[in-house]
């Protein structure tokens, strides 16, 4: 006689999972059916590898698309994962049943896929009858924490009985479309072992399932008619296992369930027993690594408040709940932040899996494995800082790996800006999350190796690019990368596109990456020879047409033609070329003296040329009492002013002259002019250090510095009055109130 039986789950459910493991031992079933695509059958031999450290995944792709995928991640609390392991142990098959992969995604790229309707919870109304908010907090007590041994078929029966009654009353999900047709398959596939004569069958599914397989005959030629509906499919699935993460099981994926508390499900497979002391010394132990003091008293106290409170709620033993109250109340003195640790550690916890390196790989996928074990770069789900000293044969091949990385857009790797100057230090922050396998098979495309794929990708998006500042960009990545292959191509592109351009500030853009890269002629001894020659005539081109572009820009473009000045005179500085540095001085000197050059860009290029000592102080003192003189708008006298003090108050700390002619200038100002700058004004004092600012403010009480010379012409003119007047503003203006 032919028996087949069917086992309704929560996916991540322990007590489900302890009941399909006591169940399948009841039963000893030949034949084991697992929800879940059937494209899976190809790895489940690998579950028994005992390399296996859970949690993983399943994850199945398309080969010519990588980016159709399904991640099917399990823990060792998930009942699916406890019946492959049962089959594999006990030499029993194992299928999976659920409907293709192929088909379904053959279906989304048709539109034909099922969309979500308005549904509902379920057993929800089980839930509330009993006096419960939410009906998974209903099921997790009834279901799957209230295991008791030997009563695996009873429990069974239960969920089967529960469902039955639901669908029979009209209740309906989100997912009662897309449903029909994965029970059809479901169907179908019983059927077929039902009709190879396999005598006994266990079928482990999603508790909503379960009244749906049975009565295979009378859905059988509705079933045929629908699966013959299918859109035929041609798409080509690859499987594999990949590590999975603890914070990925709280995510809805594939046909499993998110859920909120894998650490602490995990803590109930692994110690059935505990009434709470246990997790209570583990949450104690976490705070005493935290240099809190927690003692043995405090975890004896919040084990009785925890079991006072299950008693409350009629419950055998605490829950979560319960000891998560009970440790705020006892360890934390009510502060309920701490939670948050206990959260990340221990409810979730920070654990990222592992699988046997002999799966079926890409070659790209292996050569990544293989380059982090040389290397030494373990995969980590927690975000770390890892410091690299290029002077190290290790550490520079590792920054090479991470940088061709990079390239190819693999998130798991992204380098940090260094506080330090030197030239052998990088920082990069590394933490890996399984969607980024998906990343990587997508760039599989590209070749086999990391090397390959990066070297390729990247000349193909050079030839693509017509913007030369990218180019630049795409340069300053391939030698750090180490791909010499693809360089002197690059250098081809921007040489063609540069030498076509006009736009001077497009020109600047791209001189600032290639000089940065003048440094990686020591750190990395890489031939730059090429990148200097076309830096020279970059330079060129842009200390003869600076002058010119910056004529008649103003608003937003005279500040973002600033930045890029600014930008590329640090570049060049670094770069330390005595003729390269002669000429851009040069170029900024012309553009100083210009008409119609914007008074902002006029300021920060007459700053440059103080800072660079090509501009003396008595001449930048006529320069700047040009600049405020009353024949130009007070806007524009503003404007050059914020360019030129550019977030530094040294100058007019230190320089009387310089500070007079501000001074000056702000006092002279008719009140509504000055009203109407002093947005201009405020934005310039306030980059200035607090303390600084606290310096001006005790020098604006004290006026007109005397320095031993004549102030300028203009203070003969001076009305004292109108100064007192503009004192409060100009004290508030710094951050002061006037006393």
């Amino acid at each position: 006689m032919m028996e087949l039986h069917i086992l309704g789950i929560r996916h991540h459910g322990v007590g489900s999972a302890k009941h399909v493991r006591a169940r399948l031992d009841e039963l000893q079933p030949d034949l084991i059916l697992v929800e879940g695509p059937p494209e899976m059958d190809v790895i489940l031999p690998f579950v028994f590898d005992p390399a296996f450290q859970l949690p993983v995944a399943a994850l199945c792709y398309d080969e010519e698309a990588p980016q159709f995928a399904s991640f099917y991640p399990f823990s060792v609390f998930s009942p699916e994962w406890q019946a492959i392991q049962y089959g594999l142990e006990h030499r029993t098959p194992v299928k999976m049943m659920d409907l293709p992969l192929s088909h379904l995604w053959q279906m989304q790229r048709m539109n034909q896929n099922p969309e979500p309707q308005p549904g509902q919870d379920p057993i929800a109304e089980f839930a509330r009858a009993a006096g419960f908010e939410h009906g998974e907090s209903w099921w997790e007590l009834h279901f799957e924490q209230a295991y008791r041994p030997g009563d695996a078929r009873q429990h069974f029966e239960a969920v089967f009985l529960m469902m039955h009654t639901l669908r029979n009353q009209g209740i309906k999900t989100s997912l009662d479309a897309e449903n029909v047709i994965r029970e059809a398959w479901m169907r179908h596939i019983i059927r077929s072992a039902l009709k190879n004569n396999v005598a006994n069958i266990a079928v482990v599914c999603g508790a909503w399932h379960a009244p749906a397989l049975i009565n295979l005959d009378d859905w059988e030629k509705s079933d045929q008619k629908l699966l013959k509906s299918l859109p035929k499919s041609k798409i080509k699935v690859k499987s594999s296992w990949i590590p999975w993460t603890n914070s990925r099981l709280s995510l809805h994926s594939g046909y499993g369930a998110g859920i909120h508390s894998p650490g602490w499900y995990r803590h109930l497979w692994e110690n059935p027993d505990d009434s709470g002391a246990l997790w209570l010394s583990k949450v104690a132990q976490l705070f005493r690594t935290q240099k809190m003091d927690v003692a043995t008293a405090h975890v004896l106290e919040a084990h009785r408040l925890s079991m006072a409170l299950a008693a409350l709620r009629n419950k055998s033993r605490p829950g979560l709940q319960e000891l998560n109250e009970s440790v705020v109340t006892v360890m934390c003195m009510g502060d309920e932040v701490l939670l948050n640790l206990i959260r990340n550690e221990l409810i979730v916890g920070n654990v990222l899996g592992s699988v046997p390196e002999n799966l079926p790989k890409l070659p790209l996928q292996a050569d990544f494995e293989s380059q982090i074990r040389a290397l030494r770069l373990p995969l980590c789900a927690e975000a770390k800082e890892k410091v690299l000293n290029l002077r190290e044969a290790l550490d520079l091949k590792r920054s090479v790996f991470l940088y061709r990385l990079h390239i190819l857009n693999i998130p798991w790797a992204r380098p940090v800006e260094s506080s330090g100057k030197g030239t052998f230090k990088e920082i990069w922050e590394l933490q890996w999350s399984p969607e980024m396998m998906i990343s990587l098979i997508e760039k599989g495309i590209w070749g086999n190796t990391v090397e390959i794929a990066a070297a390729r990708l990247l000349n193909d998006q050079a030839l693509q690019s017509r913007n030369i500042a990218q180019l630049a960009n795409f340069i300053s990545l391939a030698i750090p990368a180490e791909l010499y292959s693809v360089l002197g191509h690059l250098l081809q592109y921007i040489h063609a596109e540069a030498s076509v351009s006009s736009d001077i500030q497009e020109l600047m853009q791209t001189v600032i990456p290639l000089a940065g890269l003048g440094r990686y002629g020591n750190v990395r001894k890489s031939d730059i020879q090429a990148i200097e020659t076309l830096l020279g005539g970059l330079i060129i081109r842009i200390c003869i047409g600076l002058p010119n572009a910056a004529f008649g820009i103003d608003g937003g473009g005279a500040n973002n033609l600033l930045n890029i000045i600014k930008d590329t005179h640090r570049a060049l500085y670094v770069l330390d070329h005595t003729d390269w540095w002669a000429q851009w001085l040069d170029a900024l000197s012309r553009v100083s003296t210009r008409t119609g050059v914007a008074p902002l860009v006029s300021g920060g290029v007459n700053r440059l040329l103080l800072d660079a000592r090509v501009l003396n102080r008595d001449a930048i003192s006529v320069r700047m009492h040009l600049a405020l003189s009353r024949a130009n708008e007070p806007a524009e006298s503003a404007a050059w002013l914020e360019g030129f003090l550019d977030g530094s108050s040294l100058l007019l700390l230190y320089d009387d002259n310089l500070w007079n002619l501000m001074h000056v200038w702000l006092s002279e100002l008719p009140e509504n002019d000055f009203v109407a700058l002093l947005p201009i004004l405020r934005r310039t004092f306030s980059k200035f250090e607090p303390a600084a600012r606290n310096q001006l403010g005790q020098k604006a009480k004290t006026g007109v510095t005397m320095t031993g010379e004549s102030p300028p012409d203009r203070t003969h003119n001076f009305d004292t009055n109108f100064a007192d007047n503009t004192l409060p503003f100009t004290l508030q203006l710094l951050g002061f109130n006037h006393e």
